[in-house]
């Protein structure tokens, strides 16, 4: 899958799309809502060095491992 976000210049994450779906929208909209709700960045700066906000491009790959059988 692939997104795109952006980084205000507090370094939160304001706004996030997916530009190229998983095939699962419930795991598209979970990859947004943990973006926007867990990832901080310092944020990049302008010239004069002040915080400006970014968007940020990137594919994202989520590794589901199956849970191990348990005996009873």
């Amino acid at each position: 899958m692939a997104v795109k976000y952006l980084v205000w210049s507090d370094g939160r994450v304001r706004d996030c799309r997916v530009t190229k779906s998983s095939g699962n929208a419930t795991l598209d909209a979970t990859t947004c809502r943990l973006i926007q709700r867990r990832f901080r960045y310092d944020p990049s700066r302008d010239a004069e060095g002040r915080p400006v906000p970014a968007w940020i491009v990137e594919n994202h790959e989520w590794i589901i491992v199956p849970e191990p059988a348990t005996d009873r």
